[in-house]
């Protein structure tokens, strides 16, 4: 479900604000869910300097179609994923599985991506609680076009 004009970018994933650890984030349970749910997988807990030496989930998921995801998930400060050099339309599919397969609520998730960090923009972007693959892609392209245009 890519897009050939899909940019590759940094796509973050959080829980929101006044709840911030709302989605209850297990790093390690994290890791046995995705595990469980995509055909390849690697993952591993650490704690080091990165992320204020907090510790944090390191993952490298494949799907069945060759689609792969390299991340990370943190507890410190809010519960967050971080999907790093992908696409909305890959992302997508990774999207659903954490909203309706791993959360305890599918209206959740708030997203930003690297763009609009790089901008200084802190605004939380919702996803849509409900809606397919091509509904979840449609807004994360439209994020990154609103941001392209910031």
């Amino acid at each position: 479900m890519t897009h050939d004009d899909d940019g590759r970018t940094t796509f973050l994933f959080y829980a929101p604000e006044r709840e911030p650890h709302a989605w209850g984030l297990d790093l390690a349970a994290l890791g046995e869910a995705l595990r469980e749910s995509f055909s390849e997988v690697r993952y591993k807990v650490r704690q080091d300097r990165t992320h204020q030496g907090e510790p944090y989930l390191s993952f490298w998921a494949a799907t069945d179609e060759g689609t792969e995801y390299d991340g990370t998930a943190t507890v410190h400060g809010r519960d967050c994923v971080m999907l790093a050099d992908t696409t909305a339309g890959e992302a997508a599919p990774f999207l659903l599985w954490l909203r309706d397969t791993y959360l305890p609520t599918p209206d959740l998730v708030r997203f930003s991506s690297e763009s609009a960090v790089e901008q200084g923009i802190e605004t939380d972007w919702r996803l849509p609680a409900d809606g397919d693959t091509a509904r979840v892609a449609d807004e994360l392209r439209h994020h990154l076009s609103v941001m392209e245009g910031a």
